[in-house]
């Protein structure tokens, strides 16, 4: 009872600063950070639960059974040692004043190029897949895509490439729908290996996907195909750049496009629809056009009522009605056309080409997304020159790789949210730790310290680009690590955790202090020397967890743990050794007297 009543107000006033960078996290991040700030919020809500009760209760359960009869002793790492910590306090204090100089030095010297991809501007490209493609013999994901193309970048020399980009698969929801429709395909448990092989896909992912081996593919099966459209985040700004990277890492596995030259037929009669075609190519599908249509088009025709019809003819080279498919719908996610991205649209193959694999005449029939925009014939005509706008970018662009840059304006917003965020958590921290000490003086001794650590990591971070390459650089393992909004929620961890350590040794001074009114070297020596062993037991086993997930946690998060390890370093050493002889007052802890402590080596 006395353990657990003497220990809350160091574990509530540790476990609430920390909450509080997590609500800050929260209310000013992207989507992801925020999820992260939501999880470690969650995280301190029920550990601090387990701490207070489900523990004392398991100790009380003990206790009532008689499974506890001797004495409990924690783990003694260094006991309670006799370290005159305040005599060498302007030795620390040095130290830290040349790590904290190293860190604005190496901040300075790279500039911007330290920025991630959210705090800079740059370029997003997007690189689609062939279906049926493979990388290194297995099936593609974006843990290989990433490989693959960050691998060829360090080997052509793009080193910002290399540091920065960031590859990510993009869903298609509809990526079952649109497969079986670009190879002809029902979908219904008839896909068989021979149907599979002559769609000119390979066996590997016939046999990945049937799951129960029976031989057949269905609807549900193909839920597990790969995805083929992968978005890579960078801040190299130079599109041939990105373009000679991709070329070289994926090669005949990426989507290749040929420019394909094409006639509008406008007016006369379609021989192969059996509809008469408007001069200008803009056919509207009405109810007077389906009566002279040919039968077995009607179907399709009148799921397009009121729409357009777009006969193109004489199409060099040919291609087959999978490609066409798929040009349109990836013209259909372009920014250019986004406010055609819903519309619905089908193609009718016509005529087979001579000599080539394919068609050399489609029609192609589409209809609004939004009947009410087209309910004039103004309106009406402008729907239809943009879908027939669409239709030529499709089968003119010959560019297989889609490249926009970023906005910088968007960057600096970026920026302005994380700084805001950092100062913030500290203003935050100084006021709640004003209310629960009674003086601000605890608060700002905090805050330095919390400021000292942020440097020293940043500094850390940045340092990275010129240590990477180096014997001692590859055996840690680093990259040239760069501050983005994952690093940022990196350091606000960081500030959590060592406000959390910090709080632990203040709270033992406030409680050693008793009724004084101010703090003196002895009690601040006392203090960290009786909390020494529990700072030294819990931040090794915070860095045992993080140094796990920095060695095989993956390049998600490689950058990310590399600051936390960083942070539990640093900020174990400035809850100890910067932070409380603050405690003193600033002028005090800089001129007093250290001689005649009961405190010795």
């Amino acid at each position: 009872k006395n353990a657990y009543e003497r220990a809350f107000s160091a574990i509530f006033d540790a476990n609430i600063t920390t909450l509080i960078t997590c609500l800050i996290l929260g209310w000013v991040s992207t989507e992801e950070v925020r999820g992260f700030a939501i999880t470690l919020g969650l995280g301190i809500v029920f550990s601090m639960f387990t701490a207070l009760v489900v523990t004392r209760w398991i100790f009380q359960l003990m206790l009532d059974k008689r499974m506890l009869t001797k004495n409990v002793f924690m783990l003694h790492i260094v006991g309670v040692p006799r370290i005159n910590w305040m005599s060498k306090r302007h030795f620390f204090w040095a130290l830290s004043l040349g790590m904290m100089t190293m860190g604005v030095i190496s901040l300075a010297v790279q500039g911007k190029d330290i920025l991630g991809i959210e705090l800079s501007s740059g370029t997003q490209a997007v690189i689609k897949l062939k279906d049926g493609a493979l990388i290194d013999g297995k099936l593609p994901n974006d843990g290989l895509v990433r490989e693959r193309f960050i691998d060829r970048a360090g080997q052509l020399g793009y080193e910002k490439l290399q540091a920065t980009a960031r590859v990510e698969e993009l869903i298609d929801k509809d990526k079952v729908k649109n497969f079986l429709k670009d190879h002809g395909l029902s979908g219904d448990g008839d896909i068989t290996p021979k149907k599979w092989q002559g769609e000119k896909l390979p066996l590997v992912y016939f046999n990945s996907l049937d799951a129960d081996k029976d031989g057949f593919l269905t609807r549900e099966e193909l839920k597990e195909l790969p995805e083929r459209s992968y978005q890579i985040s960078t801040t190299e700004d130079r599109p041939k750049v990105i373009r000679e990277v991709a070329g070289k890492a994926f090669g005949d596995a990426a989507e290749t496009r040929v420019r394909r030259d094409f006639k509008l037929v406008k007016g006369g009669r379609s021989p192969e629809v059996g509809v008469a075609i408007a001069g200008n190519g803009l056919t509207k599908i009405t109810r007077e056009l389906l009566q002279t249509a040919d039968h077995k088009y009607l179907p399709v025709l009148g799921d397009h009522l009121d729409g357009v019809m777009l006969l193109i003819r004489d199409i060099k080279p040919a291609l087959t009605e999978a490609e066409l498919n798929q040009r349109i719908r990836q013209m259909r996610g372009q920014l250019d056309f986004a406010p055609q991205r819903f519309n619905p649209d089908d193609i009718l193959p016509l005529t087979r080409a001579d000599e080539e694999e394919g068609y050399s005449a489609f029609a192609v029939l589409v209809s609004p997304g939004d009947p009410s925009q087209i309910g004039d014939a103004a309106s009406w005509e402008g729907f239809a020159k943009a879908e027939q706008a669409l239709l030529a970018e499709a089968l003119h662009r010959e560019q297989a790789i889609e490249v926009t840059s970023f906005d910088a304006q968007i960057a600096g917003e970026a920026q302005g949210r994380a700084i805001f965020a950092i100062l913030l958590s500290c203003l935050a921290i100084v006021a709640y730790l004003w209310l629960r000490f009674g003086s601000a003086q605890w608060g700002l001794a905090a805050v330095v310290c919390l400021l000292h650590d942020v440097l020293i990591v940043v500094g850390l971070v940045a340092a990275s680009a010129w240590v990477q390459g180096t014997f001692i650089g590859r055996m840690l393992g680093m990259a040239s690590f760069k501050i983005d909004l994952a690093m940022i929620a990196a350091i606000l961890t960081v500030i959590g955790y060592s406000v959390n350590d910090t709080i632990v040794v203040f709270d033992r001074i406030r409680e050693n202090r008793g009724k004084l009114k101010t703090v003196s070297p002895q009690v601040i020596n006392s203090s960290i020397n009786q909390t020494l062993g529990r700072t030294l037991l819990t931040s090794s086993t915070t860095f045992i967890v993080v140094l796990i997930m920095y060695i095989w946690g993956g390049p998600g998060i490689h950058a990310f743990t590399y600051a936390l390890l960083a942070g539990v370093l640093f900020g174990t050493y400035s809850s100890v050794a910067v932070a409380s002889p603050l405690l003193m007052g600033f002028k005090q802890a800089l001129v007093a007297k250290t001689a005649g402590m009961e405190a010795t080596e």
